[in-house]
């Protein structure tokens, strides 16, 4: 949609919440004997975060006694998708990749910063638009396909960049202006303008995998469920809608891990899975209760069951659809935010996994945008919008979703009060997946995580993201946000940037271009012999240092 210059007229707010900027939200991993030490990760109220911030500390499995058996199941919830990086979609998938693929970069797992991976060091020119790469000289491809080299960057990043993949990500790359091996393990990467968040680019993550060509060549359109990285494991079976099992790569160039054998099994149900997890058929459960607050208090209660967490790692938001004509009107979308008294869905239904939110950016994110507070909860302001706006009757809305939950319900309800329609467009996630990055929808929602910033701004902001070059999927288009982003990105001077950031922010908040409505915290639990559960900022985990202890 292209934004309209509106000054925002705030709305009567029944409540007013200030929330702390959190520029380090640690990932951390508690034992857990009482359901008191799972509280919600924060109330409105209460503001930012009260829980503790240290990160866990990593035992090296060669400093600790192991149990003679190196395997793990691991509960998964979905089915993956397609494990090709220029197509990754869905968390649950993303956690296989990241530990199967490697990027030059990866992030520290507390505070999302870039750390050497594939590349060892690199050396960025003064104007900040080149960057040499020096690669490690011992990475081994799985399944037999050799030794890795520059040459593999190259490919993977100009089979991202060309148009003719059809890659989602592509214009994550949009500022590259070429990419060269100038030997086997250096690899230089020429900007257009500066970018003070490229490391970010070239991380383990969606566009920064590096793939291996003969592999992608060899497998052609089955290539995603083929996969072959430079990664910790790599996959041995795989069989749909059932289990995937992935074994120890021995040529990882970090040195094999301990683990021999992960076994991920699908269990779509939530209660199959928890009952399935204490009866220790499955020692590890990826993202526990799935915001089921009594059944995650239950396990977090279980004695020898230890609680790993993200805090706040994701923002939750509402897209409008481009061509809905109701959503032309900024009104109207201001109009559908305070219809919806979000504070009490989450309180009620999510209080472990969710907290109510106003930003794309979230909370832990420097550059985030503290000032920015919750649209509120009007009905009445609402329908005098709508009726401004030329719908006083209200409107007959679809929302393209993968299934209707409790929340859903109790929006069709509220949205109901104010004349507004709201209707279900259930469909497959592949189907919702391809239809939401093509535009296609009338209203739907994204969790994405990230953490780069601009990966957020550029991707749902920025007009060279429009769907379906990007994930700009409601085709947002304010010149003055797209300058800003552009003169942030490019300057080398902190604060300059933080200020235009704050300045875009505050801009696409005024125009209702998307609806944050949670900022999100990703739950994993296991039993207490497995060490090292640690769940990073985009809700994955590293099984890389992770090890069945010995008696314990």
């Amino acid at each position: 949609m292209n934004a309209q210059r509106i000054p925002l007229r705030l709305p009567r707010l029944p409540r007013v919440f200030a929330f702390a900027t959190l520029a380090f939200v640690a990932t951390l991993v508690i034992a857990c004997g009482g359901s008191d030490e799972e509280e919600s990760t924060s109330t409105p109220e209460a503001g930012a975060s009260e829980s503790p911030t240290a990160a866990a500390t990593l035992v090296a499995a060669g400093d600790a006694d192991l149990a003679d058996v190196q395997e793990i199941t691991v509960r998964q919830y979905f089915e993956p998708g397609t494990l090709d990086p220029a197509f990754l979609f869905r968390i649950e998938t993303e956690n296989i990749a990241f530990n199967i693929y490697s990027g030059l970069t990866t992030f520290d797992p507390v505070t999302g910063a870039p750390m050497p991976d594939l590349a060892k060091s690199w050396d960025i020119s003064d104007d900040g638009l080149e960057y040499t790469f020096h690669l490690v000289d011992n990475a081994q491809w799985q399944h037999g396909y050799g030794a890795f080299t520059s040459a593999d960057v190259v490919y993977s990043y100009n089979r991202v960049m060309d148009e003719a993949t059809g890659s989602p990500y592509r214009a994550e790359f949009n500022n590259v202006d070429s990419v060269t091996a100038t030997d086997d393990y250096t690899v230089v990467i020429k900007l257009k303008q500066p970018d003070g968040n490229f490391l970010y680019q070239v991380g383990n993550y969606h566009q920064g995998q590096i793939v291996n060509q003969k592999a992608v060549e060899d497998f052609g359109d089955d290539y995603g469920r083929n996969p072959v990285g430079t990664g910790p494991f790599y996959i041995d079976s795989w069989t749909p809608d059932s289990e995937m099992v992935l074994l120890a790569h021995e040529g990882y160039f970090r040195g094999r891990p301990t683990l021999d054998k992960i076994t991920w099994v699908l269990i779509r149900d939530v209660s199959a899975a928890e009952t399935a997890f204490l009866n220790g058929e499955v020692d590890v459960m990826s993202n526990l209760g799935q915001g089921n607050t009594e059944l995650i208090d239950r396990v977090a209660a279980t004695e020898g069951v230890q609680i790993a967490k993200s805090e706040d790692y994701a923002t939750s938001v509402t897209m409008f659809g481009a061509d809905f004509e109701p959503f032309q009107s900024r009104d109207v979308r201001l109009a559908y935010a305070l219809a919806i008294d979000y504070t009490s869905i989450v309180e009620q239904l999510t209080p472990r996994t969710a907290r109510p939110w106003s930003s794309i950016l979230p909370p832990w994110m420097p550059v985030y945008n503290p000032d920015l507070t919750p649209y509120g909860y009007d009905p009445e302001q609402a329908k005098e919008l709508l009726a401004g706006a030329g719908y006083p009757d209200g409107f007959t809305v679809h929302s393209l979703v993968t299934g209707v939950n409790d929340a859903a319900l109790l929006e069709q309800a509220m949205l109901a009060e104010v004349g507004i329609d709201l209707q279900f467009d259930v469909v497959e996630p592949a189907v919702f997946n391809q239809r939401r990055n093509a535009g296609d929808f009338e209203l739907a929602g994204r969790l994405y995580p990230a953490v780069n910033p601009d990966t957020l701004l550029f991707g749902f902001l920025h007009p060279d993201n429009a769907a379906p070059a990007g994930l700009n999927g409601s085709k947002y288009d304010n010149p003055d946000v797209t300058r800003l982003l552009e003169e942030a990105r490019a300057s080398l001077d902190p604060e300059e940037r933080l200020a235009k950031y704050y300045e875009a922010q505050q801009l696409v908040y005024d125009d209702v271009a998307y609806m944050a409505t949670r900022a999100s915290t990703n739950l994993w639990a296991a039993w207490g012999p497995i060490k090292n559960i640690q769940v990073n900022r985009l809700a994955n985990v590293d099984f890389y240092p992770v090890y069945v202890g010995a008696g314990s």
